[in-house]
């Protein structure tokens, strides 16, 4: 099976998920290969998880600090997603993954382990969808096992901690940040170039990959989603809002 690699470029909140919704549309009708997505967002933004209430975070203190906001179509807890931090996204069958939303989580978690590996970092997986050092969080992930088989999983690794916006915008004291997570530059003094190297290594170990960039049909079809579905966060009418949390202080779920 070929794979399809889309190299790391920044994007601003609402379209780095309408991106991936797109992404999702031309695997799912079979007009592209499955594919593997690094992306980086501008300006620093929060994600918060696809039924969370965004009253659980500052919106006051993300417009003060031009902090972009969308609602992700995977579920969880909101995250913050630094401009220096990585963020990549798997879209693929879920044939691929024998099925299993539980073995797609571990092989695709184990790419990211593996690459913290590679740079000095010795990584391991907890709560199904949490990488930790040394206790601490580094990467989050969170997936959807969506229409026609297809199957969509997005995650971030933390380069840096910005310990005076990341509590104030994810509503939360410095604190629990300092006790439950931890970054790249905490443990290994890597240049971006290289981190960024070691996962795309890792994320293509074993696979026919073709390095290819956007279609044009998906370029076109994010930036209308970016518009109509990922520029605001209210949902369906009859959809109930759930209390979440901050991902990094929250484990799991």
């Amino acid at each position: 099976m070929q794979w399809r690699l889309i190299e790391q470029a920044p994007y601003s909140a609402a379209m780095n998920m309408a991106i991936d919704n797109a992404i999702y549309e031309s695997v799912a009708s079979g007009r592209e290969n499955p594919t593997i997505r690094f992306y980086k967002w501008m300006p620093s933004s929060i994600s918060i998880g696809a039924y969370q209430d965004p009253g659980e975070i500052n919106l006051e203190a993300c417009k003060k600090h031009s902090i972009g906001i969308v609602r992700r179509m995977t579920g969880g807890r909101a995250v913050f997603h630094d401009k220096s931090d990585f963020t990549y996204s798997v879209i693929a069958p879920i044939r691929v993954f024998n099925y299993s939303i539980g073995s797609a989580y571990r092989q695709i978690c184990s790419w990211m382990i593996n690459s913290l590996k590679e740079l000095g970092i010795k990584s391991s997986l907890e709560n199904k969808n949490d990488i930790v050092v040394n206790g601490k969080k580094i990467s989050g992930n969170a997936a959807k096992a969506m229409d026609k088989g297809i199957y969509l999983q997005h995650g971030t690794l933390v380069y840096d901690i910005d310990m005076d916006v990341m509590p104030e915008v994810l509503n939360i004291s410095k604190e629990p940040v300092m006790e439950k997570v931890t970054s790249i530059l905490q443990h290994k003094k890597a240049s971006q170039e290289k981190i960024y190297n070691a996962l795309k290594n890792n994320f293509a170990k074993g696979k026919e990959i073709k390095t290819e960039d956007l279609s044009k049909y998906e370029l076109m079809r994010a930036e209308d989603l970016a518009k109509t579905k990922y520029n605001h966060l209210t949902l369906p009418s009859g959809t109930l809002l759930r209390n979440k949390g901050a991902c990094y202080v929250e484990r799991g779920g």
